[in-house]
């Protein structure tokens, strides 16, 4: 039974101005307890050799992820379609709430043939994936933040707790069949369990047989894994311009934090929260706000400008305009 449109959009409003709520929250907190003359300082002593390197290198991550997600695809399309679609979706982000642009990327790369609901699937393989492999590099790096003196033990129950996540989706993928059985029963049992995002759960299960080969499976790992590294690099060398003695511990710990934090409801482009996030991961490591605030300005800023630039290049190519993409996705979340 499809809930109402106008129960549905008063639910999206809601969600809307949480998620605005929240964002607004972050952004208060951060005027509250900054010096911006200070942050200004920061921004104009910066070493911009630093910022400069690292612009090839975040592009680099972006066509690591592009592959990944490809090798997800089966190849089905081309790398230059997979990466303009997908910054597509990263430009429909910062512009709507709710990690949308997913859902527009799908759309768009769902009419070369390939079917909205298969390529919706692989994006939540996606971001199952970035989900386990955060996790893993927070808990890695937790003990630096803890100054534990048991970060062997540490680094091996977190290299376990990664391989079963892995092994998880592996046998989900090979015994699809079973789970798909199984959601059956539970949608049986608790009928509102359809409002809770069971589709999505159908065709996440659905689009596992991607990985059903294990060639497959570890191919999308290592370039996701290789993503991950490029990601780290890059937000170190960024943090290095505005403080010498960073670490790559630091900006590994930071990144992890971060990628978790923008998964709760934000504005748009995850203003504020994303900000917020390194901020206080880094306070821990006791380097001062100012620092940490001009390091996730400035890379939040290239994560809007590159993805954007690109975004717009894959609009152009399709022959397709923002106001289109937008209406359609609107339609696809009322269940037009």
């Amino acid at each position: 039974m499809k809930t109402a449109p106008s129960t549905t959009q008063a639910r999206n409003w809601r969600r809307v101005l949480i998620g605005i709520g929240i964002s607004l929250i972050a952004v208060l907190l951060l005027i509250r307890f900054f010096d911006w003359q200070q942050v200004w300082d920061v921004l104009r002593h910066a070493d911009y050799r630093f910022l400069l390197l690292a612009v090839p290198l975040y592009l680099l991550s972006y066509g690591l992820r592009a592959m990944a997600w490809r090798v997800i695809l089966q190849e089905k399309v081309s790398f230059r379609r997979v990466f303009l679609t997908m910054n597509i979706g990263y430009l429909l982000n910062n512009l709507l709430p709710f990690r949308l642009g997913e859902l527009g990327r799908a759309l768009l790369l769902g009419q070369d043939g390939l079917g909205f609901w298969m390529v919706f699937s692989t994006i939540l393989i996606e971001r199952a994936l970035d989900l386990i492999l955060a996790a893993g590099l927070l808990l890695a790096t937790l003990p630096f933040v803890l100054n534990s003196s048991n970060a062997g033990q540490i680094a091996l129950i977190v290299g376990a707790i990664v391989l079963m996540g892995l092994a998880l989706l592996y046998l989900l993928a090979r015994n699809r069949g079973w789970a798909l059985t199984q959601l059956e029963r539970l949608e049986a049992r608790w009928p509102r369990f359809a409002h809770f995002g069971q589709e999505r759960l159908v065709a996440f299960l659905s689009g596992l047989e991607t990985l059903t080969s294990p060639g497959r499976f570890l191919r999308v790992f290592g370039w996701l894994f290789s993503t991950w590294a490029a990601a780290v690099v890059v937000q170190y060398w960024v943090l290095r311009s505005f403080y010498p003695q960073a670490r790559l511990v630091h900006a590994a710990f930071g990144l992890a934090v971060s990628a978790l934090g923008v998964a709760v409801p934000s504005s748009p482009g995850y203003i504020g929260v994303y900000e917020a996030a390194w901020v206080g991961a880094l306070a821990l490591f006791e380097i001062p706000f100012s620092t940490a605030f001009a390091h996730a300005l400035t890379t939040h800023l290239y994560y809007v400008i590159i993805t954007g630039i690109f975004g717009i290049i894959g609009l152009a190519n399709r022959g397709e305009r923002l106001g289109q993409v937008f209406a359609r996705v609107r339609d696809l979340k009322l269940g037009k």
